[in-house]
C-alpha cells in the first residue's frame, strides 16, 4: 500500500509542476553581503548571496514551486520578523526545521489501519525528522537570523517554520528534489497518522509496537536463576494477554537487563509461543540468557520495534 500511495501523490507532484511559471520566482540580489538582510518579514533560502522567497500564498507557491524545490545542498535559511528582536534563547523553541514525512496510513481509535485521507505528505513532530542547526542573528538587523543546519541538506524535502505569539510562518522547500528516488525516500520519511481528539504522528517503524501497548498487556513473572553445567542461567518468562475484542498479532518481545541505575546492561529479542491471539486470550513466553552481568537488579520486556533476533 505504501508505494501505491506515494505514486498517487507523486502524479500530482507532477502534474503540478507542468503549471509552474518560473517567471514567478523570487530571488532577490544582495551584491554577495552575508549579512545583508531582506526588507521583508517571511521565511528565505539563501545561497551564493542571494535570497530565494519561501513562504507565500496557494497560488504563489503553486508557481514557484519548481526553483523552491531543487535548491542546492549548500542552501542556508533565513529568517525574518518583528518578534525574533530580543528573542534571545527562545529562537530555538520558534524556529522549527524538518524533514517532511509521507503518510503511509491513518490509524483509528479502535486501532484499524485505513487508507489515508487528504495529503500524503505531513510536517510531522517526530525526533527523526528534526534538523539540527545554530542560529547566528545579523549584525545590520535585529529581527533577521540566519538558520545554518549542522550538516549540509541531504536531498528531499523540508519545512521551515517560525512560530511567534501572533502567528506562525512556514514554508516547504526540497534540495535537489527532481533527482531524488521517491519510493526510497518515502520508506526513509515514513510516519503513520493516529486520529483522536488530537492527530498525531509516530514512525511507521513505531506502528505494531503502538497498536500492540494499547491492546495487548505483558504480565512478566520473577525472573528465575539456574545453574546448569557450571553455567548461570537467567529464566525470563510470562504471559501477554489480549484485552481486546478481536484477534490481535503479538508482535516479537525485547528484554533488556538493568543495573539498580537503570544502566542496560543486555538487550535481546524473542518471540511468544504464538503469533496470534484470539479475543481475551493469553499465550506464554520464556526466554534464557546465559551468564547475565553480575550487576543485574531489574528485568524489563517490551514489544520490539524491530524483527526478531
Amino acid at each position: 500500500m505504501m508505494y501505491t500511495n506515494a505514486d498517487r501523490l507523486l502524479r500530482g507532484v507532477a502534474t503540478t509542476l507542468l503549471v509552474v511559471s518560473v517567471s514567478g520566482c523570487s530571488w532577490i540580489g544582495l551584491g554577495g553581503s552575508r549579512d545583508a538582510a531582506p526588507g521583508d518579514t517571511g521565511l528565505y533560502a539563501a545561497h551564493a548571496g542571494e535570497l530565494q522567497r519561501l513562504d507565500g500564498d496557494r497560488e504563489w507557491e503553486m508557481q514557484t514551486w519548481e526553483t523552491r524545490s531543487n535548491l542546492s545542498p549548500g542552501t542556508e535559511l533565513v529568517v525574518r520578523h518583528p518578534d525574533l528582536q530580543g528573542a534571545g534563547d527562545a529562537l530555538r523553541e520558534m524556529i522549527h526545521l524538518r524533514r517532511v514525512a509521507w503518510v503511509r496510513s491513518e490509524i483509528t481509535h479502535e486501532g484499524d489501519i485505513v487508507p489515508v485521507e487528504g495529503s500524503t505528505w505531513a510536517v510531522a513532530d517526530v525526533d527523526e525528522l528534526r534538523v539540527p542547526f545554530r542560529v547566528e542573528t545579523y549584525d545590520s538587523d535585529a529581527q533577521t537570523v540566519r538558520v545554518i543546519p549542522e550538516d549540509r541538506l541531504g536531498r528531499g524535502l523540508y519545512s521551515l517554520q517560525l512560530r511567534t505569539r501572533s502567528n506562525t510562518l512556514s514554508a516547504r522547500l526540497g534540495i535537489d528534489w527532481n533527482s531524488v528516488d521517491r519510493r526510497q525516500y518515502s520508506a526513509a520519511h515514513c510516519v503513520d497518522r493516529y486520529l483522536g481528539a488530537t492527530v498525531r504522528y509516530r514512525p511507521c517503524s513505531e506502528q505494531e509496537q503502538a497498536l500492540a501497548s494499547r491492546w495487548l498487556r505483558i504480565h512478566l513473572v520473577d525472573p528465575e536463576m539456574r545453574e546448569a553445567l557450571g553455567q548461570q542461567k537467567l529464566i525470563v518468562q510470562g504471559v501477554v494477554v489480549n484485552t481486546s475484542e478481536r484477534k490481535r498479532r503479538v508482535p516479537t518481545l525485547e528484554a533488556q537487563l538493568r543495573s539498580t541505575e537503570g544502566e542496560v546492561l543486555k538487550t535481546w529479542r524473542f518471540d511468544p509461543v504464538s503469533a496470534e491471539l484470539d479475543p481475551g486470550t493469553s499465550t506464554r513466553f520464556r526466554s534464557e540468557i546465559p551468564d547475565p552481568p553480575p550487576t543485574t537488579r531489574n528485568v524489563h520486556v517490551t514489544f520490539s520495534l524491530g524483527g526478531a533476533s
